[in-house]
């Protein structure tokens, strides 16, 4: 089930199989070399172009970690987490094809699981986020476990 909503859900508004898209990201060569900076992953791979040339990728690519970190901004971007996010439990990801500078990267975000605990106003929600580029590869799939709010009841 394919659902276009740009409005926040709470945990309520989740239903298993709604599927959302997020807004299309281009990637960049600089943003690639800010994450090496950032993080310190000054693997040759990522910022070398001749080194990264001799390797089975053929040229540079982005670092599995800046991928997910992207997946997540793009979450964000999808409008459906505003306001309404307590926590991330988990993330985990399968980086199925590379992710190059002058990719352009979309998420499908889709429910995956429900669990109410841990009471009344938070509920678990299990996003399964597929990360694809303007050729429609899959780049990473991932599995978030997020705490969310509930609707806060009306009335007194």
């Amino acid at each position: 089930m394919s659902v276009s909503k740009p409005s926040s859900l709470a945990f309520e508004d989740c239903q298993i199989a709604a599927s959302y898209s997020s807004p299309a990201r281009p990637v960049t060569q600089a943003e690639i070399a800010q994450f090496a900076a950032l993080t310190g992953d000054h693997n040759p791979v990522h910022i070398d172009p001749e080194f990264a040339r001799r390797t089975p990728f053929r040229g540079c690519i982005a670092h599995g970690m800046f991928v997910q970190s992207l997946a997540a901004g793009l979450m964000w971007q999808s409008g459906l987490f505003e306001g309404t996010v307590v926590a991330v439990q988990s993330a985990s990801s399968r980086f199925v094809h590379p992710v190059r500078s002058g990719d352009t990267l979309e998420a499908r975000i889709t429910v995956a699981a429900l669990d109410p605990e841990p009471g009344p106003r938070r509920g678990w929600v299990e996003w399964q986020v597929v990360l694809r580029n303007q050729r429609g590869e899959h780049c990473c799939e991932s599995s978030w476990r997020v705490l969310m709010h509930r609707r806060r009841a009306s009335g007194g």
